[in-house]
């Protein structure tokens, strides 16, 4: 398997292309050395072309199984949080 990647989505960036907020986040698919995982990852902008940063995480199948189960569990919780 070469190493691949796929777009799903990208959080702040509106329909023109312009960001939104600082530095949007592309949800990507993505594989290196015969594992696959997803990638949640901060771009930034430069010379007109969105480039990945250092800033991220990378979860293997468990820990996206986790992550939707707390985020999934905490739901109410997270959104009135966000709301204060």
């Amino acid at each position: 398997m070469a190493d691949e990647s796929k777009t799903l989505g990208i959080l702040g960036i509106d329909e023109d292309g312009k960001a939104s907020v600082r530095e949007p986040v592309f949800v990507n698919l993505s594989s290196y050395k015969n594992s696959r995982y997803l990638d949640l990852r901060k771009f930034y902008e430069k010379d007109g072309a969105w480039h990945p940063s250092a800033k991220g995480i990378t979860l293997h199948a468990d820990q996206f199984t986790q992550l939707l189960k707390i985020l999934s569990e905490h739901r109410e919780e997270i959104l009135a949080w966000m709301e204060k």
